[in-house]
């Protein structure tokens, strides 16, 4: 073995330390979801933290540009995160590339969280009693989706023995990005990590994304997953999930009825009766077979929802991922939201958990976001009535 192979076994030996340390520290309470004995965990990681316990995280750092983790309010988060009820926080950080059609991945000085800012907020979250999924999030400077990032395949050619190699390069930069991020992670105990999010242009590059995999697992030791969304596997796609260790799922499901649907569109949101607990349990429970089958075409793979969350907003379960309808502030309906997911979910055998979208706003311009935590119409649930919720379902007393 090399020189490099060795440090990577040391680092693997000290991160497997540090994690084991952090879980004999937590006093958490959580029952896991998941039935292990239906479930494909990888042997490794049966003990792994992200298995015995369930997740009840929080999404933290999305859109944050460089010094924002450095701040003294954003150091003071964690002991928040810890209080509101959260055990685990997907912890955003950013990569960029200048458009959507741009073939190199880079950290920026602007938008990419500097490594000490990075580090140091590792640290806090951890003393916090926290377990970090890390999460590089793509920004594509001219503002468009990371799913948007797309090239013609190799097989798209008219000139006979020329070939584009578009994806090639893209997926070469994405994998030099992904090794700092993977050497981060490994250095610093960082419990599992995200390799992608809602790539959707990717889908058919199954042989770049192997390699991706193989690539990050050199320089990190712990669990691996990919966050898609459901449009993304329904004609086949997205085999090479089979290789990580878990699936991360991007997920919004509507939690109101289609009368409500029919009936009603955004202008009247502010008009409309809350929509009752009972009836967003219905409503989901349509989609709860839509996991148990994601999960099931996997080979049982246990699923996560990195992903989910609604505004405190009068009508937003019935468009969950909306973020800039205007309405009235509803707590409770955001919190039945929550209780709604919990649930419907909590007894899927391949359910890890979730990972609610999110406890930081960090786009302040938008006008329906009042500073005021009773009267903020966004996805945050700090000093709202979703963080009894989540408590309650941590069991953090």
């Amino acid at each position: 073995m090399n020189d490099s192979g060795n440090a990577c076994v040391n680092r693997r030996k000290l991160r497997s330390g540090a994690v084991a340390l952090l879980a004999a520290g937590l006093a958490l309470s959580a029952q896991a979801s998941l039935d292990a004995a239906k479930c494909r965990i990888p042997e490794r990681f049966r003990e792994h933290p992200i298995f015995t316990t369930r997740h009840c995280g929080v999404n933290f750092g999305f859109l944050s540009r460089r010094g924002y983790f450095a701040r003294p309010e954003t150091m003071a988060q964690p002991e928040k995160i810890r209080a509101a009820g959260a055990n685990w926080v997907t912890l955003n950080t950013h990569f960029c590339q200048e458009t959507f059609a741009s073939r190199r991945t880079f950290l920026d000085f602007d938008w990419s969280a500097g490594e000490i800012e990075l580090t140091e907020i590792v640290k806090e979250l951890h003393r916090r009693g926290l377990h970090i999924l890390l999460k590089p999030c793509l920004t594509n400077l001219d503002s468009s989706w990371m799913g948007a990032v797309r090239f013609p395949s190799k097989a798209d050619q008219q000139i006979q023995g020329v070939t584009n190699t578009y994806w090639q390069t893209w997926f070469g930069s994405l994998r030099d990005c992904l090794k700092y991020y993977a050497e981060f992670a490994e250095k610093n105990g960082v419990e599992a990590m995200i390799i992608g999010a809602e790539y959707n242009g990717t889908t058919g590059q199954d042989d770049e994304w192997l390699a991706t995999i193989r690539h990050v697992r050199r320089y990190y030791s712990g669990p691996l997953t990919y966050e898609f969304m459901s449009s993304e596997i329904r004609e086949g796609g997205l085999t090479w999930l089979k290789e990580l260790d878990f699936l991360s799922l991007s997920f919004y499901p509507s939690a109101a009825g289609r009368d409500w649907k029919e009936r009603y569109d955004r202008a009247n949101w502010p008009k409309l009766a809350p929509v009752p607990l009972e009836s967003m349990k219905k409503m989901l429970a349509e989609r709860r077979r839509d996991v148990a089958e994601i999960s099931k075409r996997f080979d049982n793979m246990p699923v996560l929802f990195t992903e989910i969350g609604t505004r405190s907003s009068r009508g937003n379960v019935m468009l969950p991922w909306d973020a800039l309808t205007e309405s009235v502030w509803d707590g409770e309906e955001q919190a039945n939201y929550m209780e709604a997911v919990f649930q419907t979910f909590s007894d899927l055998p391949c359910w890890m958990g979730l990972s609610w979208w999110k406890w930081d706003e960090t786009q302040k311009n938008r006008t329906h976001y009042s500073p005021d935590p009773l009267k903020d119409r966004g996805f945050t649930v700090y000093g709202k009535p979703a963080a009894a919720v989540l408590r309650k379902w941590c069991g953090v007393k």
